[in-house]
């Protein structure tokens, strides 16, 4: 039980880490929607799930995808904190990163589909 709450902090404080500079150096910089200067993460939504971005409010979006982002590397860290060989670790996380941000993203992009209907 012991083990559980230190895997479950670990996870809390790897989110956190990731949220919080995320926002410090992305989320701060950014002042209103411009199409030339999306991150390469709304891009992906714009061109693949064609959302619209303006009607939805680019913020909005923007937070949305900063804590499904921490998400994912929190769990990708705690998935793998189980092996011990860098070399290994380095590859399970380089195999479970894209398939859980296609999952992730096709959440987030099929709420705000939605959402905009």
């Amino acid at each position: 039980m012991v083990e559980m709450a230190k895997i479950a902090l670990e996870f809390i404080l790897v989110f956190l880490i990731v949220y919080v500079g995320t926002y410090l150096f992305s989320f701060r910089k950014i002042k209103k929607f411009d199409r030339n200067k999306m991150p390469t993460n709304i891009k992906y939504l714009v061109f693949r799930y064609n959302l619209d971005i303006v009607k939805i409010g680019y913020k909005r979006v923007l937070k949305t995808l900063m804590i499904s982002d921490s998400f994912i590397v929190a769990s990708i860290f705690t998935v793998t904190r189980f092996v011990n060989n860098i070399y290994i670790r380095l590859l399970v996380a380089f195999i479970l990163i894209f398939p859980l941000f296609a999952g992730v993203y096709h959440l987030v992009a099929s709420y705000y589909k939605k959402e905009s209907e």
